[in-house]
């Protein structure tokens, strides 16, 4: 669905998706999203750069009944407190990893004349490996930032490592690879 944002006669070509930065993935203090402060830091400069060039900022919500609290319209469903999300922002819904799966995520990027993509948030082993993949399948320019998106240790790899890996991966064959500061002109 798209709350509230207008269509311009000059449709923007490139989007920001700020996958799955959800309230609940923030609560755990057992289990922190890695390296949280400076991935909350980088997004709000993605998301103030895309607005300031009149670029679409979309975030897409993981939605899972009875899975951990995901529930659709729930306190922990939100967008996390800490990103400047507003009403006219895109917001897509979705109950899988690809955030193109079974959403209006590709209607939507149509419907905007987007056709270049800017992908960052969280989990890089599920929800963001999964997308990049899905979106370059589709033809669409991807761009993977590399220092916004995150994940949690897990019991084979500490998430830094997990982050790397899949990094690597993803730039490598799905994605182009750019830093915030690439992409806001910041050094």
């Amino acid at each position: 669905m798209i709350l509230g944002l207008e269509i311009m006669n000059e449709q923007p070509k490139r989007a920001l998706i700020v996958i799955d930065v959800q309230q609940l993935f923030f609560m755990d203090a057992n289990r922190p999203v890695h390296n949280s402060a400076a991935l909350v830091a980088n997004l709000n400069k993605l998301i103030a750069k895309f607005r300031e060039n009149g670029e679409p900022v979309i975030f897409v919500r993981h939605h899972e009944p009875d899975e951990g609290g995901l529930n659709f319209g729930s306190a922990r469903w939100q967008v996390y407190s800490g990103l400047d999300a507003r009403a006219d922002d895109v917001y897509v819904e979705k109950t899988h990893a690809d955030s193109f799966y079974r959403t209006n995520l590709a209607e939507v990027l149509a419907g905007l004349g987007v056709d270049s993509v800017v992908l960052a948030g969280l989990q890089t082993d599920y929800c963001v490996d999964s997308t990049c993949r899905s979106a370059f399948g589709r033809g669409l320019r991807t761009t993977l930032v590399s220092d916004a998106h995150s994940t949690y240790d897990n019991s084979f790899m500490t998430a830094e490592q997990t982050i790397a890996y899949h990094t690597k991966l993803i730039g490598g064959r799905f994605a182009e690879l750019r830093t915030t500061g690439d992409l806001t002109g910041e050094v």
